[in-house]
């Protein structure tokens, strides 16, 4: 009989990256729960694990939330379609 793997996660349930020197640094008065649009790739290199939140922020302009400086690398095995850094 086959063993069940138990660290199977369903789709979207899952924190990929999470900046935990945040808590150390600020005071967290308020949390919020947000989607991003992400265009090809980048969405590849975030199931990967790689991107970063190192000095990243968001601002809020005329009722909409904006991510600054999040870095989220090239996919190693994309091709021209890949997003730009």
């Amino acid at each position: 009989m086959a063993k069940k793997n138990k660290d199977k996660v369903k789709f979207g349930t899952r924190v990929l990256i999470k900046n935990r020197r945040a808590t150390f640094d600020y005071e967290i008065l308020d949390t919020y729960t947000a989607g991003m649009v992400l265009l090809g790739t980048e969405i590849k290199s975030l199931r990967l694990g790689k991107a970063s939140l190192v000095d990243t922020f968001c601002i809020v302009d005329r009722g909409e939330v904006w991510a600054k400086n999040i870095y989220i690398p090239e996919y190693f095995y994309g091709s021209y379609n890949n997003h730009t850094a």
